[in-house]
């Protein structure tokens, strides 16, 4: 997946790149809410505050990180509650043993973004630099 932001911090070797939500998401309504969404990332390279990037993310890895970041945390709360259900027998005890299985999910999926962040092939890539100056033109086949 090719992606198009805007640099927004400029390193000697790295940059973040501000992402705005895309239209199919803004479609969707999951997130419960109408403003514009933003997301910053950093990526290895170099370019100018204020510059267009264009950069690419292996599809397979995406729905990869998204089952890290989205699964993990939820069976750690449904685990949470069950165990607090099963062994304590009160529902504001299961409650709080099910934020603690949410908490212990999380911890858990930034242990395998810190790993998996690591390797290169789940690194996002930095394919095109396009200063604000410049006028963009598409080749034509």
């Amino acid at each position: 997946m090719v992606r198009t932001g805007k640099v927004v911090s400029a390193g000697p070797d790295a940059i973040e790149v501000c992402f705005e939500r895309p239209e199919m998401c803004a479609q969707c309504g999951a997130c419960m809410g109408h403003k514009p969404h933003e997301t910053t990332v950093k990526i290895q390279g170099t370019a100018e505050i204020g510059d267009t990037v264009a950069v690419e993310m292996p599809d397979a890895n995406i729905v990869k990180v998204s089952l890290i970041a989205y699964i993990i945390p939820v069976i750690g709360l449904l685990l949470g509650l069950m165990i607090g259900q099963i062994v304590l027998k009160n529902d504001v005890w299961a409650a709080l043993a099910g934020i603690v299985g949410l908490t212990a999910g999380i911890l858990i999926a930034r242990v395998f973004d810190k790993k998996l962040g690591s390797q290169p092939n789940w690194k996002p890539k930095l394919l095109a630099v396009h200063h604000p100056t410049e006028e963009i033109k598409e080749e034509k086949p």
